[in-house]
């Protein structure tokens, strides 16, 4: 019987009646008690708090925002009340208040901006060390020039043991003026390995040390699914490895790499990185390329309440320890394993990927524009027999690929893995799904596939004219794909391009290089709809969407307060935007 049931005709006679009621559950009347209908309402009344009847008493409220709630779009709400880590509900300042009590902590928004968490779906996360640690890793997406590359590696080289590796990931050859090639990093040292990445990941630097040890010289010849650069008009490696190729620079077995990190500091520079990413907005991540190793230390994260959300996308090679049960699927509040991540393809940034139209570049081996980019190592009939036992056991795929020749090997693996074993929705992915057409989305959007698109025009944009204007019209087509009602997911694949939220939702929406090109118009969307596919779009590649990504009651309380909003200011300016808080669980996590 509920409150208005009680009270809604009161000329009828009072009878006795069982105190039976449920729906306060602290109100105890004993059994064989009665009372009239008028005493019972007034005695409920001067239980229930004036602010409002039968409102929960929430742990948190934010009030006096603006608060982009996801609902539909161009919803707002002033306030949001959370309770026990879930959004309460979110109105106006008046609705919110008969949520509030006295244990309720009030946030005074003063007009500031509140969006979902952001949930960058496809990242790889690493442990920050100090540059003396010999375990460190050189950052060098920031390095502008070949000589403060070299100057760089030399300050390494002159702190680390002779024979000992030195390893720098994320260069970018047009900050440098040119790839780094062995004359180059010979420079920097001599008597060390230098092993440096691209900004890519997809390629690979090796001085002369390197190269020697591991044997690579005229007579090796190119992998399969690789390449190794040439000097030009010879056969010998000039030390850039494409592909499958950087992996010869391992080959050697007495190649002296830095010391392993002990446990306590691997930990200790997990916290860091997390908690730098929680500084920027974001309360969920994937990692795309977890280790069985790696399965632990988001256990022992998970297990001491770091508070922030991991998807785990196990790699492929690890996927007989998957099969064998060695590792399970799981599905928690905070960590969730169920993906499989793939390779099938190359490099877009490093221009390795596979078109069914050459470059719009010239081949400098050749002299013509005759550059397809490099074949994926597996075959067609390879791909469908691993994509149908990944399929068949239950587990969700995200494949990488670039190329519109290597998303269509991807489509046909997918379609041909739920046909021989029909499941109903089960989402698999293709991650980055770069350069298209609409043939491949109609099929993408028949098959239900999610593609996972960059959004690091700002970083790496200027890398994109090789494949032309007709391409570029529909490179990471993510307008097209909205228009199509296709669900898609943004991410920064990081350190690919840098996992701080607001850049990468900039990104989204210009499509602009640092020098203000932009980067196929056609597909720029609103701020806005960038702001679901970083939320919501996330939430529902990962099965997620009845759990986070809005900011609906009943959904999870993470959200970010932003100094600005980023649907009504200059869209280039959204990059700059500041994160002042990050909450997850209803818990802040982050305060600027």
């Amino acid at each position: 019987m509920g409150f208005a049931q009680m009270t809604q005709n009161r000329q009828t006679p009072a009878k006795p009646v069982r105190a039976k009621y449920t729906f306060l559950k602290n109100i105890y009347i004993p059994k064989k008690q009665t009372m009239n209908l008028k005493k019972i309402t007034i005695f409920l009344l001067l239980l229930i708090p004036a602010a409002g009847l039968f409102a929960q008493q929430a742990d948190l409220v934010l009030t006096g925002g603006n608060i982009i709630t996801l609902k539909q779009k161009g919803d707002r709400a002033q306030a949001i009340a959370i309770k026990d880590g879930l959004v309460l509900a979110a109105g106006s300042n008046d609705d919110i208040k008969k949520y509030m009590g006295q244990n309720t902590k009030v946030i005074q928004l003063n007009g500031q901006t509140v969006i979902p968490g952001f949930n960058d779906v496809h990242q790889h996360p690493a442990p920050v060390y100090a540059f003396e640690e010999p375990c460190a890793t050189l950052e060098l997406d920031t390095v502008s020039s070949m000589k403060n590359l070299i100057s760089l590696l030399k300050r390494k080289a002159a702190i680390t043991p002779k024979g000992m590796m030195i390893r720098g990931v994320g260069y970018n050859e047009t900050k440098l003026g040119g790839q780094p090639i062995r004359d180059s990093l010979d420079k920097a040292s001599t008597d060390h390995p230098i092993l440096i990445t691209h900004v890519s990941g997809h390629l690979s630097a090796a001085n002369s040390f390197l190269m020697d040890i591991n044997g690579i010289n005229e007579s090796t010849k190119d992998p399969a699914g690789g390449a190794f650069e040439r000097y030009h008009g010879t056969n010998k490696p000039d030390g850039i490895c494409k592909e499958s190729a950087a992996g010869y620079l391992h080959h050697a077995k007495n190649i002296q790499y830095p010391p392993k990190p002990t446990s306590e500091q691997e930990m200790a520079g997990y916290r860091i990185y997390f908690n730098r990413v929680l500084a920027s907005g974001l309360t969920t991540i994937g990692d795309a390329w977890t280790t069985p190793e790696k399965v632990g230390v988001y256990r022992q994260l998970v297990a001491e309440g770091f508070p922030l959300r991991f998807n785990l996308i196990i790699g492929v090679d690890y996927l007989n320890q998957v099969l064998s049960g060695k590792i399970s699927q799981m599905q928690t509040d905070y960590l969730r394993i169920k993906t499989i991540k793939v390779f099938h393809g190359n490099s877009l940034s490093g221009k390795t990927c596979w078109l069914y139209q050459p470059y719009d570049m010239i081949n400098p081996v050749t002299g013509k524009k005759d550059y397809y980019g490099i074949p994926p190592a597996r075959s067609q009939a390879a791909l469908d027999s691993l994509f149908f036992t990944i399929h068949h056991a239950g587990w969700q795929i995200a494949c990488h690929s670039n190329g519109d020749r290597e998303i269509d090997m991807v489509i046909n693996a997918i379609e041909n893995a739920q046909k021989l074993d029909p499941r109903p929705d089960p989402r698999h992915r293709i991650e980055h799904c770069s350069i298209t057409n609409q043939g491949i989305l109609d099929k993408i959007k028949a098959d239900g596939i999610i593609p996972v698109f960059h959004c690091y025009m700002y970083e790496l944009g200027e890398k994109m004219l090789v494949y032309g204007p007709e391409r570029i019209s529909m490179l990471h087509p993510t307008k097209t794909a909205q228009d199509m009602g296709i669900v898609y997911a943004l991410h920064s694949d990081a350190p690919i391009s840098p996992y701080q939220a607001m850049p990468r939702l900039g990104s989204a929406v210009t499509r602009k290089t640092k020098e203000g090109v932009v980067i196929g118009a056609n597909q720029c969307i609103d701020a806005e709809d960038a702001i679901k596919a970083y939320t919501y779009g996330g939430a529902y590649t990962t099965f997620e969407e009845k759990k986070k990504g809005t900011l609906l009651p009943g959904m999870f309380a993470d959200l970010v307060v932003l100094d600005a909003d980023p649907t009504t200011i200059n869209p280039d300016n959204i990059r700059n935007i500041k994160v002042n808080t990050t909450i997850v669980g209803g818990k802040i996590v982050y305060q600027r």
